[in-house]
Order: C-alpha cells, then sequence, then structure tokens
C-alpha cells in the first residue's frame, strides 16, 4: 500500500506489520502492573468501603448535630449513631469544642477523608503497590 502519492511519490506503509507493532506496544505498556503481596488486594477491597462508609456516617452525624431537637435513639438516626459515638467519645477527650461546638465529627470526617485519600486514592500508598510493586 502506498500512502501520500503526491508529485513526490508514495512511501510504501505495511498495515499489517504497523498495526501489529502499536498493539505490541500497546499492551506492553499497559501491563506496568506487577506481582505484590497478597495481602494488598483483599485489604484495599475492606478498607475502601470501611473508609467511605465511615466518612458518610461522620458526614450524617455532622447534619444531625444541625438539628438538636432529634432523638438519635430513633431508628432513622440511631443507625449513623451507633457505629459513631464510640468513636466520636473516644475523640471528645481530646478534642476541645470550638465556640460551644463539637466539632469531633468534622475531625473525624477528615480523617477517614486523608486515609482513603492517602491509602486508596489515585495515587495512594495500596493503590502504588497494586500497580507498580512499589
Amino acid at each position: 500500500n502506498t500512502v501520500g502519492g503526491g508529485v513526490g511519490g508514495g512511501v510504501d506503509v505495511d498495515y499489517d506489520a504497523t498495526m501489529t507493532t502499536m498493539m505490541t506496544m500497546a499492551s506492553s505498556s499497559s501491563m506496568i502492573l506487577s506481582e505484590t503481596e497478597a495481602w494488598v488486594e483483599p485489604l484495599s477491597l475492606v478498607l475502601g468501603p470501611f473508609l467511605n462508609l465511615f466518612s458518610f456516617a461522620m458526614l450524617c452525624r455532622i447534619v444531625l448535630s444541625w438539628y438538636p431537637s432529634a432523638n438519635a435513639n430513633e431508628l432513622p438516626f440511631s443507625i449513623v449513631v451507633w457505629p459513631t459515638e464510640p468513636l466520636l467519645r473516644l475523640a471528645r477527650g481530646s478534642v476541645p469544642p470550638a465556640f460551644g461546638v463539637d466539632i469531633t465529627p468534622v475531625v473525624w470526617l477528615g480523617l477517614f477523608t486523608f486515609a482513603n485519600e492517602i491509602l486508596l486514592g489515585q495515587q495512594g500508598l495500596l493503590t502504588m503497590k497494586m500497580k507498580y510493586g512499589i
């Protein structure tokens, strides 16, 4: 096959060989994934939903704190209060209220979001370990 058959003539191109070379290069560059320890992928599969669930629960606790008249022992609210209260109680001794407002849910939300990004984000430690074996 000839490409660019203008005044100066064309260039012979073997399309099959070119496509084969391009596919080989594409497959070799996408095969950057390396073998990693057996604990990394299961840990990331468990840690990701855990951190996301608790981040969402802390966000719900922040919104729930805007409504002081809401009874935390009633069913829709107790689903969020029950798993988060031990963590909040632990942090309330260390984090003082700011301007009379309990900011421990905000602190925990920041910690869970930070841990999620550092460990499982696009450039996270576990993500890099799974991709490149670092």
